[in-house]
Parts: C-alpha cells; sequence; structure tokens
C-alpha cells in the first residue's frame, strides 16, 4: 500500500547532497508546487554538471545573450550559436544537452521565470537514503517514483536520473499550479532560427508557454532526460511491449 502524501528526494554524489521529506497531508495543489519548484531548483544545477557538458562555456555563450526575449532573439540570429556549442562538447552527440542550457541559462539571465512563480509554506525535514539517490512524489492519485543505485554509477547515469525527476516535476508543479494546456510552437523544424522567431513572439508571455514552446521546438530548457538520449541511447523511455491500440 502506498503511504502518506510526501514529495522525498535523497541522493548524495560528489557535489550532490540532498536529502529532504516534505509532507503534503492536507497541501493544497499550489503547495505541492511550490514544493516541486524547491527540489527542482536543489538539483537541476547537477543534472546539468553531471552532464559531461562544459557548463562554464555554456554559461559564457548565454551571458552574451542579451537580458529579454527580443535581444535572445538578435543574439541568435547574429551568431552560430549551434557552433558555439558544439564547442563545449567533447562528443558531439552531447550538443542537446549544450542547447538545453544555453536557453536556461539564457532566459534565467533575462529574467525568464521557467517554472511556476509559487512558494509554499511547508518545511522539509531530513529524509536520508544510504547508497541510492531515491525521488518520490505522492499526492493524491499522483505518484511517481525514480531510484538509482550509486555502486560504480556514471556522472551520466545521475545527470539522467536527475533529469527524468526534473522533467516530471517540471510537468506537474505547472499542471498543480493550473497551467497544463497544449501549446504549440508552429509548423517549424527545430533550428536555432526558427527558435530566434518563437523568442521574438513569446515577449510577454508566461513562463508555461515560453518553456512549454521551446520544448515542443526541441530546445527544453530545463534539465531532462531526453538531453541525453543521444549519447545515451539506453536513458530512451522503453516502449511497451505488444501491439499499441490504434
Amino acid at each position: 500500500m502506498i503511504g502518506d502524501d510526501e514529495v522525498i528526494f535523497s541522493g548524495k554524489h560528489k557535489g550532490l547532497d540532498v536529502n529532504v521529506r516534505y509532507g503534503l497531508k492536507g497541501a493544497s495543489e499550489k503547495e505541492v508546487a511550490g514544493v516541486l519548484v524547491e527540489v527542482i531548483k536543489k538539483i537541476e544545477p547537477f543534472a546539468y554538471e553531471f552532464s559531461e557538458i562544459d557548463c562554464k562555456k555554456v554559461e559564457e555563450i548565454a551571458s552574451k545573450a542579451g537580458k529579454d526575449l527580443n535581444s535572445i532573439a538578435k543574439f541568435i540570429k547574429e551568431n552560430s550559436v549551434r557552433k558555439m556549442l558544439e564547442g563545449t562538447v567533447n562528443d558531439a552527440k552531447l550538443v542537446t544537452a549544450s542547447e538545453s542550457y544555453f536557453f536556461n541559462r539564457a532566459l534565467s539571465n533575462a529574467g525568464i521565470n521557467l517554472l511556476p512563480d509559487i512558494k509554499t509554506s511547508i518545511k522539509p525535514e531530513t529524509e536520508k537514503v544510504e547508497g541510492q539517490i531515491v525521488f518520490v512524489g505522492k499526492y493524491e492519485k499522483w505518484v511517481a517514483i525514480k531510484k538509482l543505485a550509486l555502486e560504480g554509477v556514471e556522472d551520466w547515469e545521475v545527470s539522467g536520473l536527475l533529469g527524468g525527476i526534473i522533467q516530471t516535476a517540471v510537468n506537474k508543479s505547472f499542471e498543480l499550479a493550473g497551467e497544463s494546456s497544449e501549446v504549440g510552437a508552429g509548423k517549424r523544424r527545430k533550428s536555432f532560427s526558427a527558435a530566434a522567431d518563437l523568442l521574438e513572439e513569446l515577449a510577454g508571455k508566461d513562463a508555461y508557454i515560453i518553456v512549454k514552446s521551446l520544448e515542443n521546438l526541441g530546445y527544453a530548457p530545463y534539465a531532462n532526460m531526453g538531453m541525453l538520449a543521444a549519447a545515451h541511447p539506453e536513458l530512451k523511455p522503453k516502449k511497451p511491449k505488444g501491439r499499441m491500440a490504434k
């Protein structure tokens, strides 16, 4: 039987050392969204750090992109950003992670919220699980559990797990904050030119629309498991066995 409504993250790997439990008994949806936002903020820097990209180089590129969406769009149009980001990785297949981090930092530098702007009054207690990284999220009918044993683990495996946790938490936090409608990116193929055009159109929009529009174009501006899938295809979600219903 599943236990109480709660959010738990426990894990230690190199600089990552986070061990928290938030009891959610009687919590409102917005309070739970705020809890998930807190957890994302605690672990997302490590998802990028362990992804095998040169974060400092990406941050340097993003720092030149300006202070609003139009400025970022202009920077992209005037520079070969894709080529610049290729210089931040040793494996070309990891450039998708650099792309994600570039948009994450550029948008944050411009003061754009990438998460629901919600705080929570729920205070965490310490919850430590030895030998593994564990995420548990349960609230009403929602249940999410992700685990990774740490013995012999590689950095990219930790990054993949953290990315999967963050992707789940981002989507659920927006849903609980009341923002979960379908958002498209128009009929565009993934390219930095298309991203620049999209950013110009998104000026003045809220966090959800900006994040989801970029995600649908192929540039999710938050750490996610998919950003490592080209280099580590074993991280791709497994498809269910058997024939798919039409």
